[in-house]
């Protein structure tokens, strides 16, 4: 086996720069110029020249760059030639080049009399001209001129023909990626601003309610989220301004999905209740209430779990009604038997079906008592060797809790990290916790 003798050829090593300095390249007007200052530096005494035909008749054309291998730009030719104001041109031999649509090469060349390119380049007698993959920087022809009467042949212009369209095809790349960047920037501005949003429309502090202490954690999966919590004062609604009502509504949701759709579902829920136009007699027909709105609105596949419950402090007395959402847990501080889960009612999620006659159940709170409420993003939170929290998984890690709000919260939270390991998160996760003092 003989190996050939590359070490005198000085283009190898330029041409292996141009290579390498590609995956460097970011914007397509860099990869030009690298191709455009390796092709001078491999073929220094050609003259470069690249042309636009877009949108105009046969014939016409518009220089975009014309540089001497000196690599100086020809920009004093006589053409009224600016960057981005380049004039149109129809006569010389560039016309004649690319009205005959398809890769050529001329010998024995005279641009002494060339209307366009003159006396410029009187110095060049053969010329090779490739048209071009079309691209956003408007360039549809690469043309080389040599000073050498037959400079050019079929291998050269074969040659110049993939050279030219994969740097084009480069082009057309980086700019797509540079585009797609500019779109994902902008996609997630948007995201941004729909969190902060979605964010503005949970209590920006947690009420007082009279007998109760009251805490949350809400952790989203992803920036907007799909699940939503609100404790408001009944009273606080205008209808039937004379009459006086203490109670307080407490109210967790868990939008199907997540992001940005499970988000705006999330803000129409909490719309539609806060909007709710009559001082309601209990919770059941608010959810009845939402449920309809939700099917009349046609939120594509979406549903939205709630629990939705009254509270009211004269009596301690807590009335609720569930909408496909986990039943919430009723506990004894100090750890006293099994925890309650309050399941005595519970229906079909709101936005599945219109006419979903929601009941209620009615429960008596007492002082050492700390009732949880959550989102499934909690007990399906899993991990690696698979498995699920579970809702005995908040239980459990409440046994050695005192029962305030942020102590429930802390432990739910720690063991949830223990169990999962370090696996990430696949859902929304939301815990209010509300202690009855």
């Amino acid at each position: 086996m003989k190996s050939l003798d590359i070490s005198g050829n000085s283009r190898i090593p330029e041409l292996m720069e141009l290579v390498n300095s590609m995956n460097t390249c970011i914007e397509p007007l860099d990869l030009i110029e690298k191709f455009v200052g390796t092709m001078r530096r491999a073929y220094g005494a050609r003259c470069y020249l690249q042309l636009s035909t877009r949108g105009l008749g046969v014939g016409q054309y518009r220089i975009h760059r014309l540089m001497a291998p000196n690599a100086r730009e020809l920009s004093d030719l006589p053409l009224g030639w600016r960057p981005g104001d380049d004039p149109v041109h129809c006569t010389g031999i560039l016309s004649l080049l690319v009205a005959a649509g398809s890769p050529g090469v001329y010998h024995n060349l005279d641009l002494r009399n060339d209307p366009v390119l003159g006396e410029n380049l009187a110095a060049y007698h053969s010329v090779a001209a490739v048209p071009l993959f079309e691209n956003d920087l408007g360039i549809n022809w690469v043309v080389l001129f040599d000073p050498q009467a037959d400079a050019f042949d079929e291998d050269d212009l074969e040659d110049l023909i993939l050279r030219a369209n994969l740097v084009g095809a480069l082009v057309n790349n980086l700019d797509t990626a540079r585009k797609l960047i500019g779109a994902n920037l902008h996609i997630q501005a948007e995201i941004d601003q729909i969190a902060r949003i979605q964010q503005a429309l949970l209590p920006d502090r947690i009420p007082e309610v009279p007998g109760l202490k009251i805490a949350a954690s809400y952790q989203t999966f992803d920036r907007a989220g799909g699940d939503i919590y609100d404790i408001a004062r009944l009273g606080n609604i205008d209808a039937d301004p004379g009459i006086s009502d203490h109670r307080w509504g407490l109210l967790i949701g868990d939008v199907s999905g997540h992001g940005p759709a499970a988000a705006v579902v999330m803000a129409m829920l909490h719309a539609i209740i806060r909007a709710y136009p009559i001082r309601p007699t209990g919770p059941a027909e608010v959810l009845r209430h939402a449920n309809r709105h939700l099917c009349a609105k046609r939120i594509e596949h979406s549903f939205v779990t709630a629990f939705l419950a009254f509270y009211d402090p004269a009596t301690r007395q807590l009335t609720y009604a569930r909408a496909g959402h986990e039943p919430p847990i009723l506990k004894e501080f100090p750890h006293v038997g099994s925890p309650l889960r309050l399941n005595a009612v519970g229906e079909l999620p709101l936005g599945v079906l219109p006419d979903v006659d929601y009941r209620e159940a009615v429960v008596a709170l007492h002082p050492g008592q700390t009732l949880i409420l959550y989102t499934d993003g909690i007990i399906e939170a899993g991990r690696s060797t698979g498995g699920m929290f579970g809702i005995e998984g908040i239980e459990n890690s409440l046994i050695e809790c005192t029962g305030a709000p942020d102590c429930a919260i802390e432990h739910i939270t720690k063991s949830l990290m223990r169990y999962q390991a370090g696996h990430s998160a696949a859902d929304d996760q939301t815990i209010v916790a509300i202690q009855v003092v």
